[in-house]
Order: structure tokens, then C-alpha cells, then sequence
């Protein structure tokens, strides 16, 4: 069967049910059962936990008709027969029918279990239920019954026709009919596929430990189909029509493989235009062409279906149930007449399930009546008329007020009403204008009028072509292989591009009046054979300008300052050492030589380039890697629909090739961890610490600084509030009750107490702000400017910039000298805060910005920068010498 061809398939399975068929099997992957895979029926042998042949072959066919069920194409079809256990088929029927006296028929013990048809989840389940027989199958017999369940199937020539026989060859069987089989699959096309359980690869000799029934089989089966494929051979060249054997335990590795889907995309006609018919039709060129999808993005398994727990239908669950008959009292099962199979009998399993469709309700969205009463209450207050004789005039007499407010009070309150349904056609679209919402007709906008074809914009070179941008699906475009003189043009403008180096940009319109696309056209010219070449396109969908994201970051190599300086060496530069040792990292984590790369020229040793074995498979290969999270939903469905009880037998592991890369070679990890270590020694690579969240402060409306003094606590008679010390005067919060307030009167004995204190109550203040945009406040910068240094965020730039303002505005500001001091102080606080945290140009900037400021002549405290030399280094420009050593940690 090719394996690129969607569908058109006809395959039949002819499974050995014989009683050797029971012994315990050999799995090929050595891994538990719950890890090999889902088995079934009576072929798991529950008592030690392993599967049986029998078993080993139902999750071989089950596996492989698992995609075929998944597609849901009607052209690929399959048939299940078994040989070994009961009589069911057509051809002994009609043998017996001639011969009524024939004792021994050849066909017997055949079944045609499942007819050959669409593949589906029932055809599974009723390979799942093969019983082992009693008898030993002939094969042969069953090939014949095989060939005639093929040979009543409609299906054209172009269908790909195959039989796969699985036996273990431990049964003796009647040969004679071999010729005659082997005349009936060359004559009908029919491909035979032989998968012995327990065989010996072709290639090796029979190994003579195997019983005689084995060996025998074993023999006749690579004689027959050595044969059979040197008469084939002689009537055609097709290798999907020769015969094969192999091994079951490889077949059953493979079909245990996570399965990619990939099929050739069906062809479709279109016109390639180059210059516009409408405006010179005389140099317009169109070229019919054909194009088809290159590749499709890959979804996991949607939810097609919902299935509704049959509480109701657990009572008349009867063979021969019929919908409506007086015995079935249930009302779901009778409201199900859709669900009947073809001789009236009722469908359960259709009629508890359904398809999932989207529905979509439309309704009114009422506003929050707590919304609506605050809005209008606030509305009310700003109209409300400021005289209280108008007031009283408006509102009416005491009396009629009060009249109004009982039959306020007796009338009942509206019933909130149900939501109001909206039908889709009395739905308008609407467009957002700032606050605005304006409504558009769904004719408003006329659709584009577009027409169906590919219509060439221009070309640019190839080499010019970002790499980036071709991340979409692609899709080929073919030359017209029934439009000769459309295959010379196309031809000779891909040879054209290609001697040119360039691409076409294209715009294209799949139908009329449908939106365009802007993409890219890249020529490719393939040579199968000697003499032969074939001329194809990639098209690309391009991006928008908004759909590309460009993220700069600074040179690594290069360092400026804020002033536009160029510095060579700086701790943010990395050093020749650094560098050697990151190009000695990236090469030990290269993958190709740990595949094994090229081998190495030897002294004196020629090594031919162009074998293959000077060039071993990598580590990693895109197209034999998987999407873990897609097939791991396959494998759970898979195992879901053949498992009757999930928590007994639950989903097992994932198939080792799903996680193979999920971690890097052990090799490659040593070989790199020298490297590593060496490399954070000389970055000066450390853990960064947990930061640790202060305290949230709790929003009151005094400082710390600020409150009242307890009485209590100051004139203790134990003296404890004297060795206290500060923490008697920690009242952040709400005054003592026994406190006595401002204005209030003094209790009794307590006169001299409150004269001597001489306690003065501080009202309660609001603390000032700072100024839009900045962080600190003019009051107290000095401590803003270390809570925020200290506090979490990289605001170190930012604070000393505030601080520098608050600074010239402080000094500035200030009546004589009063502000020199703290402005001193907020200085030496910046330039160190620029040594620790990197800001040296920031600080530097600065300092030469204010001495301008400060020079100024319009500036009335010109004596302050005195005071700024004469606070020395504390306050001086930052060299490079003393940024070198704060970076370095030295003192």
C-alpha cells in the first residue's frame, strides 16, 4: 500500500485462531503489559499477566486499523477472518451447497468475521472478541476465503489491494491448494503480506530447535512467496503489488510507533497571472496551474462526541428491544426512533450518544441595578437646588410627603425579569470609537472584488529572503499536466528564476471576492531520474508589518556611555578568557559530534567523501521526531476505547520515542560540565538570593514620629516605663481612651502631672506628597531616597535623578544656608549609591550639570558650591580607578 495516498484502500486480516494461538507470546519491547499496549478479549492471560499470541496479534490489527478510524475516510476499508475456529463463509457454503456429500470441506473452520467495509471502533471491538478455537486452521483455506471477500468488493483498478496473514505455523495444514492461490493473487492484484510469530527473519536460516509443524511452515511460507514475487515480477514493475514475510515481534514495534499523518493533498486548479489582462491584455500572461498543500498544522483529537450515562436505560437493556414496544417503560429510550438498526432492532450505543455541535445564544445584557441606582442618587445630589424653600416647594407639603413615602413603602417591588432572548438576524455588528459604539449594516462594506487566481506583484532576490518569515503553511504549485503549452510557460519562468537567484512575490485569491493574501512564490527544480527534471513552487504566506516584533538589545561588543563615550574594557564587556572559554562550551554541546560526525582523516589514509558512512545519522532528525502532546492523546483514546475498566488496567507510560529527547545525551552532559564550572568561575556566575517581601506598613494616618504620648506608661509607678526608654512613645495608631484630649477637662489630682509633663497634642496631619512624576519628596528626600534604594525594583537611576532635583530646588528655595547641609548630605548618599549599583555616568552627569546650575548667573546661592568642594571626595566627580575598585569588591 503506498503509504502518501489517502485512502482507496482494501486490506484484509486473516488471523490464526488456532489452540497454539494461546501460549503465552514474546513481547518484542520486553516492557509490562500495561506499557506495550492495550490487549483484550481472550487473548491476555489474566493470571500472569501477560498476553498470549493470540493477545499480541489483536493489539497488532488493532493498531493498525487505529488510523484508518481516525481518518473517517470511507475509502479505506478492511476485513477481519479468522482460520482455526468456527465456519462461517461464503465459499464453504456454496462447496457444501455443490457437495452435500463431502465430509471434509476445504474451507472449513474459516469465519469471515467482519465484512470487508469501512473501518470502524466496531470492526476493533470484534477483533478484540476472537475466541481461540479448536482445531488446527489451514491458512491456505483461509487466503482463498480472503481473495473472495476481495473479489465481491466493488472497487475500481486505482485501489490498493492487500492481505496479511498472521500465524504462529504451529498447526500442519493441507498444501494442495497453493498453486491455485498463488494464480488467484497474481490474477486479481492482490498483495499478500506474511507475518510469522515467532519466524525467523528471512535473511537467517530456520532454526532447527523449532518443532517440526514450525519449521515446515516456516519454509513453505518463504517458498511460496519467493514464487509467488518471480510471477508477479513478470507482468509489472510496481513493488506495492510484490509479496513479503517478515517477523510479527518487528511489525508489532513498528505499529507500536507513534503514527505521523502524512498524505498527499488533493490537486485543485488555478490561474498564475503575470501583468493585469484588464489594463494591457496584450502583455498579461496566464499560466492554469495546479496547487496542493506542502503541509498542515497538527491538532490534537477534538471532541466530536458527548455520551450521556444510560441511568435510564439500564432496565430494558433487551436483544430484542424495539422502540415503542409496551415492555420498555422508559421515555428516553422511546424518544429515540432515530436509533434502530437495519432489522428494527434498537441502536443503544446511537441513541445515548451524539454528535457535539456548537449552539450560540444571544441575549440582552441588563445593567447592575445597584449600578443604576448610585448613578442616578449622584446625579439627583448635583441637581439638587440649593434653597430650601425651592426644596420644600418641589417636594410638596409635610403631608403629601409623608402620603408618598406609605405608598412608596406599600407597593410591591418589580420582579426582576428573565433575560431577553435577541434571534441572530436582529444582531448588528458594532465598531468602537473611542467611548462610542457605532453600529454597521452587514452590507455596509461591499466585499472586494476579487478575482480567483495568482497575480504577480514583482520579484527581489532570493538571497534577500528572511528565513523568519517563512513560518506558515506551505503549499505547492504544479505545472498542469493536461495543458501543454501551460507546462512550457510555468517551466520557463521557474527556470528563470532559479538562473536568477530570485523569488516571486504573489498575491492570491483562492475564489472570487474572497479575501487576497500577500505570499511568496521560492522555485525549486527536482531531477528523479537521469534526463528528467521537475519544475515546482513553495508558496509561503508572508507577515504583516504588525506581525513582525523586532526586539534591539545593546552590542555585546561595544559599550557607550551616557555621554556617547566609547569604552573597550568594561566589567559589562566579556574578555578574551570568556570568550575562549563560551566557544569551548557551545563546541561540547555539539550534537553532531556526539552522533559521531566525520570520521577523521588518518595519516596516509584517503577518506572518500561521498560514502554515506563517513556521514552517521545525527542525534536529532525534525522529521522522525513527534508532538508529544498530540500522540499522547492518541495513545490515551486508543487505550480508553479497548480498556473496560480505566482503574484496574490504567493508561500506562509514554512510548519511549514520544520523551527521547526530553533530556540531552549523558555523554554530551559530561563532556560539558568541566567547561561549565571553569566558564561560571570566570563570569562570576552566583545564585542571586531570595528576595525577601518586607512587611507590608499599614496605611495610617500619622508617621512613626508621630501620636500621642501614653501618661500611663511616662509616669509608671514601677519605673518600667523609664527603662523602656523610646518604646513608651510608640503610639502609631489611635489615642489611649484614658488619655486625656485636647480641650477636654482634667481629671482630679492629675493638674500638676499634666503641667509638669508640659505634654503638647499633636494634631493629626496628612504627609505631603511628592511632585508629579517623581518618587521623593521635597520635606525629608533623604529618606525617600533610601527607602527606595532599599526597597524592592531597579529604581537606582531613577531615585538619583529625583534626588538631584530636589536638591537644586532645596537649595534654591532656601533663605540662607539653612539648605546646604542636607543638600550636602543627599550627594554624598547619591555618589555612593552610584558606586554600588553601576550608575557612575548617571552621578557624574549630574555633578557637572549642577555645577553649571549652580554657576549660573541667575542663580541666587552661588556660595554653595563652596560648600560642595569643601565636602571633598565625599561629593567629587567618580574616577575610574575607584568604579574599577567598587565593582571588584576592593575597599
Amino acid at each position: 500500500m503506498p503509504s502518501d495516498r489517502a485512502g482507496y484502500t482494501v486490506v484484509v486480516f486473516a488471523i490464526d485462531v488456532s489452540p497454539s494461538m494461546g501460549d503465552e507470546g514474546v513481547d518484542p519491547d520486553k516492557r509490562d503489559d500495561a506499557e506495550a499496549g492495550e490487549g483484550g478479549g481472550n487473548g491476555k492471560d489474566k493470571a500472569k499477566g501477560r498476553k498470549t499470541k493470540l493477545g499480541l496479534v489483536q493489539e497488532y490489527v488493532a493498531r493498525v486499523l487505529e488510523p484508518k478510524i481516525s481518518s473517517g475516510r470511507k475509502t479505506e476499508v478492511a476485513g477481519i477472518l479468522s482460520f482455526g475456529g468456527r465456519t462461517n463463509n461464503q465459499a464453504n457454503q456454496a462447496y457444501i451447497k455443490a457437495n452435500p456429500d463431502e465430509e471434509d470441506p476445504p474451507y472449513a473452520n474459516v469465519s469471515c468475521d467482519v465484512a470487508i467495509q469501512t473501518a470502524k471502533p466496531k470492526t476493533v471491538e470484534e477483533v478484540m472478541n476472537l475466541q481461540l478455537g479448536d482445531v488446527e486452521g489451514n491458512p491456505v483455506s483461509a487466503l482463498m476465503v480472503a481473495l473472495d471477500m476481495i473479489h465481491v468488493h466493488k472497487h475500481t483498478k486505482s485501489w490498493s489491494l492487500e492481505v496479511v496473514l498472521l500465524t504462529d505455523g504451529e498447526s500442519e495444514f493441507e498444501q494442495g491448494e497453493y498453486e491455485e492461490c498463488m494464480a488467484r493473487f497474481e490474477q486479481l492484484g492482490v498483495k499478500l503480506t506474511v507475518l510469522g510469530v515467532g519466524f525467523d527473519a528471512p535473511e537467517n536460516s530456520v532454526d532447527k530447535s523449532k518443532s517440526k509443524p514450525k519449521r515446515l511452515s516456516e519454509k513453505f511460507w518463504r517458498t511460496f512467496t519467493k514464487l509467488l514475487h518471480e510471477e508477479v515480477s513478470k507482468t509489472t514493475t510496481s513493488e506495492e503489488l510484490l509479496p513479503e514475510i517478515g517477523t510479527f515481534e518487528t511489525e508489532l514495534t513498528r505499529a507500536r510507533l507513534p503514527k505521523p499523518i502524512a498524505v498527499n493533498g488533493t490537486l485543485a486548479g488555478i490561474d498564475l497571472f503575470i501583468g493585469s489582462p484588464d489594463i494591457n491584455p496584450e502583455e498579461a500572461i496566464s499560466i492554469p496551474v495546479k496547487y496542493s498543500k506542502a503541509t498542515m498544522r497538527a491538532r490534537p483529537p477534538t471532541l466530536s462526541k458527548a455520551w450521556k450515562p444510560a441511568m435510564d436505560l439500564q432496565a430494558p437493556l433487551l436483544p430484542k428491544a424495539r422502540v415503542g414496544d409496551a415492555s420498555l417503560s422508559s421515555q428516553l429510550l422511546s424518544s429515540f426512533g432515530q436509533g434502530r438498526t437495519g432489522d428494527g432492532q434498537a441502536d443503544l450505543a446511537a441513541m445515548i450518544s451524539s454528535d457535539v455541535k456548537a449552539y450560540s445564544t444571544y441575549v440582552v445584557k441588563k445593567p447592575d441595578p445597584a449600578a443604576l441606582a448610585a448613578e442616578a442618587s449622584q446625579a439627583q445630589s448635583s441637581q439638587r437646588m440649593p434653597s430650601q424653600a425651592a426644596a420644600a416647594q418641589r417636594r410638596g407639603s409635610p403631608d403629601e410627603v409623608e402620603a408618598a413615602e406609605e405608598e412608596a413603602e406599600e407597593k410591591p417591588e418589580p420582579e426582576e425579569e428573565e433575560e431577553e432572548s435577541v434571534a441572530k438576524e436582529d444582531i448588528v455588528k458594532a465598531w468602537r470609537f473611542g467611548s462610542t459604539w457605532v453600529p454597521m449594516e452587514a452590507d455596509t462594506f461591499e466585499p472586494l472584488n476579487t478575482k480567483k487566481g495568482i497575480e504577480v506583484l514583482g520579484f527581489f532576490p532570493r538571497a534577500n529572503l528572511k528565513r523568519h518569515h517563512l513560518m506558515g503553511e506551505v503549499r505547492f504549485v504544479w505545472p498542469d499536466l493536461g495543458n501543454p503549452k501551460g507546462q512550457v510557460q510555468f517551466s520557463s519562468l521557474v527556470t528563470a528564476l532559479v538562473l536568477r537567484e530570485m523569488v516571486a512575490v504573489v498575491r492570491w485569491v483562492i475564489k472570487d471576492q474572497s479575501e487576497p493574501v500577500i505570499g511568496i512564490c521560492v522555485p525549486e527544480q527536482d531531477f528523479p531520474d537521469a534526463g528528467k527534471r521537475l519544475d515546482f513552487m513553495f508558496w509561503i504566506k508572508l507577515p504583516f508589518a504588525e506581525d513582525e516584533h523586532n526586539f534591539w538589545f545593546p552590542s555585546l561588543e561595544t559599550y557607550k556611555t551616557a555621554s556617547g563615550k566609547v569604552l573597550k574594557e568594561h566589567p559589562l564587556l566579556p574578555t578574551e578568557e570568556q570568550c575562549e572559554l563560551m566557544d569551548q562550551f557551545v563546541a561540547a554541546m555539539d550534537l553532531d559530534e556526539y552522533a559521531g560526525g566525520m570520521k577523521v582523516k588518518q595519516e596516509g589514509e584517503d577518506v572518500d567523501m561521498e560514502e554515506e558512512d563517513n556521514f552517521p545519522a545525527p542525534w536529532y532528525e525534525a522529521i522522525q521526531s513527534y508532538n508529544p502532546a498530540i500522540h499522547r492523546i492518541k495513545e490515551a483514546i486508543f487505550h480508553a476505547s479497548l480498556t473496560y475498566d480505566l482503574d484496574a488496567d490504567p493508561l500506562g507510560p509514554p512510548h519511549p520515542e514520544l520523551t527521547k529527547y526530553f533530556q540531552p545525551p549523558q555523554a554530551l552532559v559530561g563532556k560539558a560540565e568541566g567547561v561549565v564550572g571553569r566558564l561560571k568561575e570566570s563570569l562570576g556566575v552566583k545564585k542571586v538570593p531570595a528576595k525577601v517581601r518586607a512587611a507590608k506598613r499599614a496605611k495610617e494616618g500619622l508617621r512613626e514620629d508621630e501620636g500621642y504620648i501614653d501618661i500611663d506608661d511616662l509616669f509608671d509607678d514601677d519605673g518600667e516605663a523609664n527603662d523602656a526608654g523610646p518604646s513608651a512613645q510608640k503610639g502609631k495608631g489611635k489615642a489611649d481612651p484614658s488619655t486625656p484630649q485636647k480641650g477636654a477637662a482634667p481629671a482630679a489630682g492629675e493638674d500638676e502631672d499634666m503641667e509638669s509633663a508640659q505634654i503638647s497634642q499633636k494634631p493629626k496631619t496628612t504627609p505631603a506628597k511628592p511632585k508629579r512624576g517623581r518618587l521623593i519628596r521635597n520635606e525629608n528626600p533623604l529618606d525617600d531616597f533610601t527607602r527606595l534604594v532599599n526597597g524592592e525594583g531597579d529604581v537606582f537611576r531613577k531615585a538619583i535623578q529625583d534626588l538631584g532635583a530636589v536638591v537644586k530646588e532645596n537649595v534654591e528655595a532656601s533663605f540662607s544656608k539653612q539648605a546646604f547641609p542636607l543638600a550636602v548630605e543627599c550627594l554624598k548618599a547619591m555618589r555612593e549609591t552610584a558606586l554600588v549599583y553601576e550608575e557612575v555616568e548617571t552621578y557624574n552627569a549630574y555633578i557637572e550639570e549642577l555645577e553649571k546650575f549652580v554657576k549660573d548667573s541667575n542663580f541666587k546661592h552661588k556660595d554653595f558650591w563652596k560648600a560642595v568642594e569643601e565636602a571633598g571626595n565625599d561629593v567629587a566627580h567618580i574616577t575610574p580607578e575607584e568604579e574599577e575598585a567598587a565593582l571588584t569588591g576592593e575597599d
